[in-house]
């Protein structure tokens, strides 16, 4: 009989960590980061295109936290402002023991809004913070 997991384990979220000013952060609940890159068609005689064109190299983030998280952060900023903090890297790892180990860092991050929303009835405060990133390093 064929083992049922063809594939074997995938990364799941209790695979990833994330370290933020050197610290494991355990009041996040999600992380988003996108590295792309704009890239055009060029046409000449014709209807169809004759190369391709490059443009920059574009990166992008958010992370969501518990706002007793946030709350660290701001506690801790210089002048309790988060959007003054210079610029840090995010360490997301990917581990356990039984998917390969591997590790991207998002570099010269910095948090590009401070934002607070509640609403009646709501059991827990989540922020979510966007912030641009420098670079995404694969390791």
């Amino acid at each position: 009989m064929a083992n049922p997991l063809i594939n074997g384990v995938n990364y799941s979220w209790s695979n990833v960590s994330l370290v933020l000013f050197g610290v494991p952060v355990i009041g996040i609940t999600k992380i988003e980061y996108t590295r792309k890159q704009k890239k055009d068609n060029n046409y000449g005689f014709g209807v169809d295109p004759i190369s391709r064109g490059y443009g920059n190299k574009e990166y992008e983030g958010k992370i969501t936290l518990y706002r007793d998280e946030w709350n660290k952060i701001i506690a801790s900023a210089p002048s309790r402002d988060p959007l003054d903090i210079d610029f840090f890297d995010i360490q997301v790892s990917f581990s356990g023991t039984r998917v390969a180990p591997s590790l991207d860092v998002l570099r010269a991050c910095e948090f590009l809004e401070d934002p607070f929303t509640v609403s009646q009835g709501d059991t827990k405060i989540m922020v979510e913070i966007p912030i641009i990133i420098g670079l995404i390093d694969h390791k």
